[in-house]
C-alpha cells in the first residue's frame, strides 16, 4: 500500500514539483520493532548531523505493543532509541502541563502551553508519538515559535489525517479551527503499534477517511457556484487508489484486532489524504458538510466540559447524512423554483445568532454566558468572509442553474451513493444513528450540529449552498 501511495505521487508529479515535493514526508511502513530500528536509525543518519538529539513528545497514556518484553509503545520506543545509540530527551506534556491523559486536547490553551515547552528546550529533531491530538499540538507549536527542526510523526493508532499534514486543528473558544503549519519531515507507521490500539480508535480513523467518497462534491459545487474561487482534482487523483481497499476494509474493522491487510492499506490511506490536502493547499479535498457536523458537535460538548465523542465517528455520521443530501439534491431536476437568498449579511447573521442561542446545552446557553459571547464574536468573524464571497456569487446563479444537468453528472462521479455508504458504516461497526457514538449523541444535539453547520467555518460546504437555496428541507437526518 505505501508502494501505492508513492506511485500515486509519481504519476501526479508530486515529486518533480519544487514546493509541492517539500509537503511530503519520508514515510515508512514498519512490520516489526526490529524494522522501525532500522528505518528510523537511517533517518536519523542521513538528516541529522551525527549524535544529533531528538526530543520525543508523548501524551502520558499507557499504548500497548505487540512485541517487546514490556508490551508498552513508550517503553519500546524509548528502547529502541537507547540501543540505536539516538540521545533523546522525553518528554511526557500530560506531566509537564500537570493534567491528565485525557485533558490534553487541540485547543488554544493548551497550544499556549506548549508553546512554553516547545521554546524551552533544543534538539535536532522533535518526534512525536502518539494520537492526532498531540501531533497538532507540537506541530503548531514549532510553527508559531519558528523552531526550524525536523518534525516526525508516529502514530500509535489509525485515527486521523494530522499525521502527514500540514495543518493542524485547533479549538478556538470551542469552534475548531484549521491552520496552515509546520510540515511533517517524517511519517513510521509501525505495525506492532497500530495492531494494537483499541478498535472503536482505528474505527474512527476509517470514519475519517469515509469523508473521501462526499467532501469532493462540496468544493465542486462550491466552485461552479463561484464561491469557491479555485477547483482541481490532483487531491481526487492521489486517493482514488485507495478507493477499492478503503471499501474493502470495512468488514476489518469490526473485529477484535484490525487484519494486517487493512492495517496497512488504513494507514497509507490516512498518510496520502494528509498528503493530498497539504499539497491542494487545503483541507477542502477531505473535509466538507461531515465535518463541519463534527465540529459542530464538537462544540457542545467542548462549552458545556463533556467528553467528546472520537473525530471519526462523528465524520462518518455525517458522511451518512451528507450522502443521503447528496442523493436527492441529484434527484432535482432543475433549480429554477429555487428562492435564493439575497446577499444580505446582516440577515443571515441574525439566523446564525439565533441557532446558536438555541444550542441544546445542558442548563441553556444562558449557563454559559462568558463561552457563548466568544464564541459568537468567532462564528460571526467567520461567517463575513463567507458571506463575502456569496455577495459576488450571486451574480452567477443563472449560469449554475442553466448547467445544472451538467453539474448533477459531475456531482455524481465525485461522491458515493448513500446506500453503499451505509453499508460501509455497519460493516466497519461505524454508527448510523447519533444514539450509537460514544459518548451517545443526542437527537436533539446532532439536529442543532445539522442546521447550524452553514456557520461553523469560512469555507462553503453543502449546507451553505442549501441554507443559500432555501432548500435545507432537503437536508436528510438519521
Amino acid at each position: 500500500w505505501f508502494a501505492t501511495l508513492q506511485q500515486a505521487l509519481e504519476r501526479e508529479g508530486i515529486p518533480e514539483d519544487r514546493e509541492k515535493s517539500l509537503l511530503v514526508p519520508v514515510q515508512h511502513y514498519a512490520e516489526s520493532l526490529a524494522d522501525l530500528r532500522e528505518a528510523f536509525m537511517r533517518w536519523h543518519r542521513s538528516c541529522l548531523a551525527a549524535g544529533a538529539k531528538v526530543r520525543v513528545f508523548v501524551d502520558g497514556a499507557a499504548k500497548k505493543c505487540s512485541e517487546g518484553p514490556t508490551g508498552d509503545i513508550d517503553g519500546e520506543f524509548r528502547a529502541l532509541l537507547t540501543g540505536a545509540g539516538i540521545p533523546f530527551r522525553w518528554i511526557d506534556l500530560s506531566e509537564t502541563l500537570a493534567m491528565s491523559p485525557g485533558e490534553l486536547h487541540a485547543s488554544h490553551d493548551c497550544l499556549e502551553r506548549v508553546r512554553g515547552v516547545v521554546r524551552e528546550g533544543s534538539g535536532g529533531a522533535v518526534v512525536v508519538l502518539g494520537s492526532g491530538s498531540i501531533t497538532d499540538l507540537v506541530k503548531h507549536a514549532l510553527q508559531t515559535e519558528n523552531v526550524p527542526v525536523p518534525l516526525v510523526s508516529i502514530p500509535t493508532a489509525l485515527t486521523v489525517t494530522a499525521f502527514t499534514s500540514a495543518f493542524a486543528i485547533i479549538d478556538f473558544h470551542g469552534a475548531k479551527r484549521t491552520l496552515q503549519s509546520r510540515p511533517v519531515s517524517a511519517a513510521f507507521w509501525v505495525k506492532p503499534f497500530l495492531e494494537c490500539a483499541p478498535p472503536r480508535m482505528s474505527r474512527a480513523g476509517y470514519g475519517d477517511l469515509l469523508a473521501r467518497f462526499v467532501a469532493y462534491g462540496d468544493w465542486f459545487l462550491g466552485y461552479r457556484l463561484g464561491v469557491m474561487e479555485r477547483y482541481d482534482e490532483s487531491a481526487f487523483r492521489l486517493m482514488e487508489p485507495f478507493s477499492g481497499g478503503i471499501r474493502d476494509a470495512a468488514a476489518g474493522f469490526g473485529l477484535d484486532r484490525l487484519p494486517e491487510d487493512a492495517t496497512a492499506c488504513t494507514a497509507a490511506a490516512l498518510a496520502m489524504a494528509g498528503i493530498s490536502m497539504s499539497t491542494a493547499g487545503e483541507t477542502t479535498p477531505l473535509s466538507g458538510f461531515e465535518h463541519v457536523i463534527s465540529h459542530a458537535l464538537d462544540f457542545l460538548r467542548l462549552t458545556a466540559r463533556r467528553e467528546l465523542v472520537f473525530h471519526g465517528e462523528q465524520v462518518a455520521l455525517g458522511s451518512l447524512v451528507s450522502a443521503r443530501t447528496i442523493d436527492r439534491v441529484l434527484a432535482l431536476k432543475n433549480l429554477r423554483d429555487c428562492r435564493w437568498r439575497d446577499e444580505n449579511t446582516g440577515q443571515a447573521l441574525g439566523v446564525l445568532k439565533q441557532r446558536l442561542a438555541a444550542a441544546p446545552l445542558p442548563g441553556g446557553a444562558g449557563a454559559y454566558r462568558e463561552q457563548m459571547t466568544a464564541a459568537l464574536a468567532e462564528f460571526v468573524r467567520e461567517y463575513e468572509k463567507k458571506a463575502g464571497r456569496w455577495a459576488a456569487a450571486r451574480a452567477r446563479i443563472g449560469s449554475f442553474v442553466n448547467d445544472w444537468d451538467e453539474i448533477r453528472r459531475e456531482l455524481a462521479r465525485l461522491t458515493l451513493r448513500a446506500a453503499d455508504m451505509e453499508q460501509l458504516l455497519k460493516r466497519s461497526g461505524l454508527p448510523c444513528r447519533p444514539a450509537e457514538t460514544v459518548p451517545p449523541t443526542g437527537t436533539e444535539e446532532f439536529r442543532w450540529a445539522v442546521t447550524f453547520a452553514p456557520f461553523v467555518r469560512s469555507r462553503m460546504n453543502l449546507s451553505d449552498m442549501l441554507f443559500w437555496m432555501g432548500r435545507e428541507d432537503l437536508v436528510v437526518l438519521p
